[in-house]
């Protein structure tokens, strides 16, 4: 997410500071994390973006980290594994490359929201956090970010959610987590019947705190989103080939346009005006 001049990412699994650097968008820039829940999936990369944020930066501060609570105690499981090896790079590169003030990074906590919740306010950005339903994981959270009269929402992981149509009323984006429950269920029954029940009852149990592109697109169309990008995609698709068995008809529930979202696509809301432009810098 880029408003201006800063540069904030949206959960950290892994693969996401090595796409940021393929994007070729520079990883000292990142002024902040905001992670919506801690799944292993949505944290796992954080170490190589500390990493990548903190060397040859010229950062002075270690990258800030906003979440629900018990965000502190994941940063700082992440912070003391790391310690070590943030030793070895400031002993062998020096204090001028890898300060260890700027070292790991800063838990910045906030309480569990029950509406839309303003939890960040700089340079004309809006920052709000608000509940989404991935039980039994808690906290989970969504975001909606605003900028000079433009507005993107994030779901996060979340099984259909009248709080995240509240807080994206109105938005011109809506990136929305989508599970096609018909493969998964074709995964799970297949994997049961190899002889691998207990990998199929995770594929089943998966599918009650997921929202389908169905439900994506009801909740864009309620909302009044202008433009709807499906994302964390289960199961991933092998190619362009499967997006309409993704869809199963998605399309038919709201006016404007549905993306299947991947790893490169970028979407540019210009301040003054209602265009989305959208491209891929892979």
């Amino acid at each position: 997410m880029i408003a201006g001049k800063a540069m904030f990412v949206v959960d950290a699994g892994e693969g996401g500071a090595r796409n940021i650097s393929l994007m070729g968008l520079p990883n000292p820039r990142i002024r902040g994390l905001f992670l919506t829940h801690f799944h292993s999936d949505h944290i796992d990369g954080m170490g190589p973006m500390m990493l990548l944020r903190w060397t040859a930066s010229g950062n002075e501060s270690p990258l800030p980290v906003h979440g629900p609570e018990g965000v502190e105690a994941v940063i700082a499981g992440f912070n003391a594994a790391y310690a070590a090896d943030n030793g070895y790079r400031t002993a062998h590169h020096g204090t001028t490359i890898t300060p260890p003030v700027a070292a790991g990074a800063v838990a910045m906590p906030f309480a569990m929201p029950t509406a839309p919740t303003a939890i960040y306010e700089a340079d004309g950005l809006q920052v709000m956090a608000f509940p989404v339903d991935h039980r039994p994981v808690r906290p989970a959270v969504g975001y909606r970010f605003d900028y000079k009269g433009r507005s993107v929402v994030i779901s996060g992981d979340t099984a259909p959610s009248p709080s995240l149509e509240a807080a994206a009323k109105g938005a011109d984006l809506l990136i929305h987590e989508a599970l096609q429950p018909k493969m998964v269920q074709h995964l799970s029954d297949r994997l049961t019947a190899a002889g691998r029940p207990q990998t199929g009852r995770i594929m089943h149990d998966i599918l009650d705190y997921h929202a389908n592109p169905a439900q994506a697109a009801d909740s864009a169309r309620r909302a009044g989103v202008r433009m709807l990008v499906l994302s964390h995609i289960v199961p991933p698709l092998p190619s362009r080939y499967f997006d309409a068995a993704l869809l199963d008809g998605a399309d038919n529930r709201f006016d404007g346009p549905i993306i299947v979202g991947e790893d490169g696509q970028y979407f540019s809301l210009p301040v003054g005006s209602r265009a989305i432009d959208r491209g891929s810098w892979f």
